[in-house]
């Protein structure tokens, strides 16, 4: 029996998603926001709004509210991201470790991680216009459009070969259908509302890892 696709997209979840920090990198974490500071320290991440970079930085700042707190700065790629926490417009950056070119990062002499954590992001699947006629055919006939990292997705639930155009982020390839470009995105929730999109094919949140990057002590 093939994949169930959906007419419609069900309701909201309900509940905060609860960031796995171990206690070492919390310390980390505390280390970097001093207590009772306002919220200037200043956090990149990959943006535009409705990416699961900036829904996990949003539970971070939370997480840490009790220090001060995080003022989240959203660029369009996180190599962006890296440019600017090089150059001191930010202090940190919020990558993925899904992200393919994660190990760039790493490789930059100019930065180091900071802390490692686990945090879900946002429920994944495949959405399209809310007046949009899709059927499961058009999936092998159409383009799907998708940020890199949650492309292989489509071979867990589907089998047959998929064409593909690349996003800078979830949210972004929403848009990208929002305004007709494409008609079908895999993309999240968040950007699903959004965007005012609908699923019609659900996979799940995504349990990931990621890593909070500073800059090199020896190189401010």
């Amino acid at each position: 029996m093939g994949p169930k696709f959906l007419e419609m997209a069900t309701g909201k979840r309900v509940g905060v998603e609860i960031l796995q920090i171990p206690d070492i990198e919390r310390r980390a974490l505390n280390a970097l926001v001093p207590v009772g500071s306002a919220p200037s320290v200043r956090l990149g991440t990959l943006g535009p709004e409705g990416t699961s970079s900036e829904y996990i930085a949003q539970l971070l700042a939370r997480t840490l509210g009790d220090r001060g707190g995080f003022q989240i700065l959203l660029e369009n790629t996180y190599e962006q991201c890296a440019n600017s926490l090089t150059r001191g417009r930010v202090d940190l950056v919020l990558v993925a470790h899904a992200y393919p070119k994660i190990n760039a990062f790493y490789m930059n002499p100019g930065l180091e991680p900071a802390a490692v954590f686990r945090g879900s992001t946002p429920e994944y699947g495949l959405a399209t216009r809310v007046n949009f006629a899709f059927r499961e055919e058009l999936l092998y006939r159409d383009t799907v459009v998708s940020h890199p990292a949650p492309v292989p997705l489509l071979g867990h639930h589907f089998d047959g070969p998929v064409k593909l155009a690349i996003a800078d982020s979830t949210s972004q390839a929403a848009g990208s259908v929002a305004d007709g470009r494409y008609n079908i995105a895999i993309t999240n929730e968040r950007a699903v509302e959004q965007h005012s999109l609908k699923f019609v094919y659900k996979f799940s949140r995504i349990p990931m890892t990621w890593t909070v990057f500073s800059r090199r002590k020896d190189r401010k």
